[in-house]
């Protein structure tokens, strides 16, 4: 399964010891992930904004989230969110042919499905993954 994981998510797993990092962990032996230039930008910018990471400390983390996926590269222009950023990560996981979106963003989670990829909280993306 082809999974790109929205920056929240990856914010909550490198941050905390609680539920995403679980649905990490139980995942990623069984599904492809995949991050775009603009979520690894994200967190390094929020790492060091809100979390207080040193600029080496979060540049050491958005390597361990590198190797622990494939870089989408963003082709199509997608325009349904009122957020251009939302639009480029919707764009990021259907160029990527993801499956799912995996995300927080209340924004994202109201589409439910967008064109080929369903939109999930952590959550329901575990009890997918827990059912296959």
């Amino acid at each position: 399964m082809r999974v790109l994981l929205d920056s929240n998510v990856w914010l909550a797993i490198l941050t905390t010891d609680g539920f995403c990092r679980r649905v990490w962990r139980e995942a990623r032996h069984s599904c492809v992930f995949f991050a775009s230039r603009d979520i690894l930008d994200e967190i390094a910018e929020k790492l060091r904004a809100k979390f207080g990471f040193s600029p080496r400390h979060a540049r050491l983390m958005v390597s361990f989230v590198k190797e622990q996926t494939r870089l989408a590269r963003i082709l199509s222009t997608v325009g349904v969110c009122r957020d251009a950023d939302d639009n480029r990560i919707l764009a990021a996981a259907l160029d990527a042919g993801c499956s799912q979106l995996v995300t927080g963003d209340s924004d994202l989670l109201v589409l439910k499905k967008f064109e080929t990829v369903n939109v999930a909280t952590p959550r329901e993306f575990l009890n997918l993954v827990s059912a296959a």
